[in-house]
């Protein structure tokens, strides 16, 4: 496994910084760093063209409260797994892609409209790739954290909270902010890049440079749009993805829930209506340090059964993005929650 092969610590520093504000300005981000907003713009543009850092973008909370997030087990005939896994990151509803180790050979996250739509995703595209014998899925229930809140921690305590208080923090929120139909096109846009100025947004939609800054800088503060900053996982320094499955009573899942979300290794958490309630994934240094992780959760949370894990043994689309073999960016197929499922 390569580590940072290609990112020195300003590099890893620089992307801390966006992922912690993935839109901040390049003035803030230098000031962040101690280096120039030239610096910092061609350092990124390096990263950018390298393909080894991109920002991207995405539905917020309002997809669960109104629509439908779910995990895919797909079980493929092993010599057909490369086609199933070409037709399946072609499909805007289908976020992430993973080959994993374990009782299922990939796991998807799956984003769509509402259970009908997700039926007819399993059934009418998902289920007629040549290749595929069975799916599985499990309904979100409550996303408790997830990757846009998780960084490399590659800044100190000073550089993280010059980030932190360039974000929006409004006194008032909207009870429940959901994107309006002129809003989708301005999502799709910043899913192909996060860090899309307003006047290449205004371009792009057909609306005017004010409109489209009036209704973006709403659906960022109100989260219903998350802008990510991610990074080539073969780079970084924690290159190994582990899944763990688990029971916890109901009681206590919020608490445990909550609590695991804070743990740093741990970079999406989310109760799940399955056989199990709870589905932790993490990013960790080494295989060995899944089997470290476990333990440490085990042993902090004695309410937790652990009832299966698995490691990613190939990450073929992240959050609308394709990815190389390396984890590097290929190309965008933005969410896309509100279209229709079409067969491949």
């Amino acid at each position: 496994m390569k580590f940072s092969a290609d990112l020195d610590e300003t590099d890893l520093a620089l992307v801390t910084a966006l992922q912690t504000a993935p839109r901040a300005s390049w003035a803030l981000v230098g000031r962040a760093l101690g280096i120039s907003p030239v610096t910092a713009a061609r350092r990124w543009e390096r990263l950018a063209e390298a393909r080894l850092a991109w920002v991207t973008a995405y539905g917020g909370g309002f997809i669960a409260r109104h629509h439908v997030e779910a995990f895919v087990e797909v079980d493929c005939v092993p010599s057909r797994l490369s086609s199933v896994v070409a037709g399946l990151v072609e499909q805007p509803q289908v976020a992430s892609v993973e080959h994993t180790s374990g009782q299922q050979d990939l796991l998807l996250t799956v984003l769509v409209s509402d259970l009908a739509a997700l039926s007819r995703l399993l059934t009418d595209v998902i289920g007629r790739l040549d290749g595929v014998l069975v799916t599985r899925s499990q309904i979100v229930t409550e996303l408790l954290t997830e990757g846009s809140r998780w960084d490399l921690r590659a800044l100190d305590r000073d550089q993280r909270q010059v980030m932190l208080d360039s974000r929006d923090d409004p006194a008032v929120q909207e009870p429940d902010p959901t994107p309006a139909p002129e809003d989708i096109p301005l999502m799709l846009a910043l899913g192909h890049d996060g860090r899309l100025g307003y006047q290449e947004l205004a371009q792009r939609t057909g609306m005017s440079e004010s409109t489209a800054r009036r209704r973006t800088s709403r659906l960022l503060r109100t989260g219903v749009l998350v802008p990510r900053c991610e990074i080539a996982h073969s780079r970084s320094n924690y290159p190994v993805f582990v899944t763990y499955r688990m029971n916890v009573p109901s009681a206590a899942l919020a608490r445990v829930g909550s609590a695991l979300s804070g743990v740093p290794a741990v970079r999406m958490c989310a109760s799940i209506s399955s056989a199990h309630n709870l589905v932790v994934n993490g990013w960790v240094r080494s295989v060995p340090d899944s089997r470290r992780l476990e333990e440490y959760l085990v042993e902090r949370f004695p309410e937790i059964t652990l009832v299966d894990r698995s490691l990613t043994l190939a990450n073929f689309k992240r959050m609308g993005w394709i990815l190389d073999d390396e984890g590097r960016a290929v190309r965008p197929v933005p969410i896309d929650l509100w279209r229709a499922p079409a067969t491949v």
